[in-house]
């Protein structure tokens, strides 16, 4: 079945609507309607008085209406910059967590490096040190026993380098806040004690030796921080 379809010799007729507040319109013609009854009946002098009037009318609502923008842009603005403020703010705290988290995957390193197999061999050479070494001594006398012990054994010398050059790594890592000191002082607190009272002869006398006051002194401030600053 033909469905009719209009003729294209038809005139079609659109409709546009146009929408209006009503409470606005009604006020418009309240203000206005006087203005226009007084200009159709009044002569041409007071017309143009009314047309002064109107005109100035104009200029102030002009004025009040760009006042009125005026300060909704500056409120546009101050919110605006309140936002890019936050969005700063986050991205800071963001980037303040992602580096934390590098620091303890560092410090997670150090870590497990002293606890593999190869710092394992280390670890008991400076304890046989420690065991020469303790008692009540002060640091000329351990570094005197150390001497001898090490006259004996002398292959046993690149364990203790091997050592303190792991430590004054650490210790120049934590210096320059690339890693997590509180999780390495949990863990290093007492290792950095105890090995830098046991060593603490030999390095003054191979700082004497090689005339040079900065080997290990990140080491030894690390030593100095963590036992009297921490405590």
């Amino acid at each position: 079945m033909l469905k009719n379809h209009p003729s294209p010799d038809n005139i079609t007729t659109v409709n546009i609507s146009f929408r209006f507040s009503l409470k606005a319109s009604v006020l418009a013609f309240v203000v206005a309607a006087p203005f226009i009854f007084f200009y159709a009946t009044t002569n041409d002098k007071n017309r143009d008085a009314l047309n002064f009037a109107a005109t100035a009318l104009t200029t102030s609502i002009a004025g009040v209406t760009a006042f009125y923008a005026l300060q909704s842009l500056k409120q546009n603005t101050a919110v605006q910059q309140s936002l890019r403020e936050l969005e700063e703010k986050a991205q800071k705290e963001a980037r303040y967590l992602e580096e934390k988290d590098r620091k303890i995957d560092r410090s997670l390193t150090y870590i497990m490096r002293w606890n593999d197999s190869y710092n394992s061999l280390l670890k008991q050479s400076v304890k046989e040190f420690y065991e020469i070494t303790k008692g009540n001594l002060n640091y000329l006398q351990r570094a005197e026993k150390l001497t001898k012990y090490l006259d004996t054994y002398p292959t046993k010398e690149q364990d203790i380098i091997n050592i303190l050059n792991f430590l004054e790594e650490m210790s120049l890592c934590i210096h320059e806040n690339i890693v997590d000191e509180e999780l390495l002082y949990k863990f290093y607190r007492f290792i950095v004690i105890r090995y830098w009272k046991t060593l603490e002869g030999y390095v003054i006398n191979r700082r004497q030796d090689m005339n040079n006051q900065n080997i290990y002194i990140g080491f030894e401030q690390l030593y100095i921080k963590w036992t009297k600053n921490r405590d």
